[in-house]
């Protein structure tokens, strides 16, 4: 028999520990032999095309729809031209350093015979897909890590040839009830010895948040981005290309 003096009045010790619930990895509570996921809401950027729809955006913490089998694709080429409109500290209105993560905002309300939004265009031998009309209305988000350069330059932690962690979401507006979502990441690197100007250079993969007709799009490719550093007293202007796989529509 077991004494009540033998039995330990405490509660069993919780532990936090992370495991796999679904296709997300939580934090969980152990308590004795009990496990409990910790909720954590889930983060949803909202990005708002100009003059056009907003799509939400699960960024972190989301369930996700599992992404259709699709077989096989057509070859895309694609570009885009738009204007930095802010590059704040994310969740402050503070300018942008080299001392800390930058958030860029660039968008374009394109337009027929505008020469700016973003244009894509199918290559005819590998698929029938109708290519959107060109220089449509997009609007993206790019985040850059000026804090934690992937490659320092010989004069300094910024020095010439500094390369920073980057990614971001680009939302692209197919038709009036359509979006298409591409997240995007990679690597900012000074173009000589200066900020002034950065080349993103990086992937892109199609997001489950695409609506309407482009709603279970599938893509992977390339993406070069002659982007505005955010840095205060540089320029505003971006020109972006897109190649690699991208397939839509039933």
């Amino acid at each position: 028999m077991k004494r009540w003096w033998n039995t330990s009045r405490h509660p069993a010790p919780a532990r936090v520990t992370r495991r796999r619930v679904g296709r997300t990895l939580m934090r969980v509570v152990t308590v004795g032999a009990l496990s409990l996921p910790i909720a954590k809401p889930a983060i949803v950027t909202t990005l708002c095309l100009p003059f056009g729809p907003c799509v939400s955006i699960c960024t972190d913490y989301c369930s996700r729809p599992p992404t259709p089998v699709r077989t096989g694709g057509a070859v895309i080429q694609a570009w885009a031209i738009g204007t930095l409109s802010a590059a704040p500290h994310p969740n402050s209105q503070d300018a942008c350093d080299l001392d800390h993560v930058c958030e860029l905002a660039i968008s374009s309300a394109g337009g027929a015979g505008s020469g700016t939004g973003t244009t894509i265009k199918t290559s005819p031998e590998t698929s029938s897909q109708v290519d959107p009309s060109p220089n449509r209305s997009f609007a993206m988000t790019e985040t850059i890590d000026y804090a934690h350069p992937v490659t320092k330059g010989v004069k300094g932690d910024n020095g010439p040839g500094a390369c920073y962690p980057g990614s971001g979401v680009i939302a692209i507006e197919i038709d009036a009830s359509s979006v298409l979502v591409l997240d995007i990441v990679g690597q900012a690197c000074q173009v000589g010895n200066s900020t002034a100007q950065l080349m993103f250079t990086g992937s892109y993969v199609t997001d489950a948040a695409s609506t309407g007709t482009v709603a279970n799009a599938d893509g992977i490719g390339s993406v070069n981005i002659n982007t505005p550093s955010g840095l205060p007293g540089t320029g505003s202007n971006m020109k972006a290309s897109l190649v690699g796989q991208l397939k839509y529509g039933n």
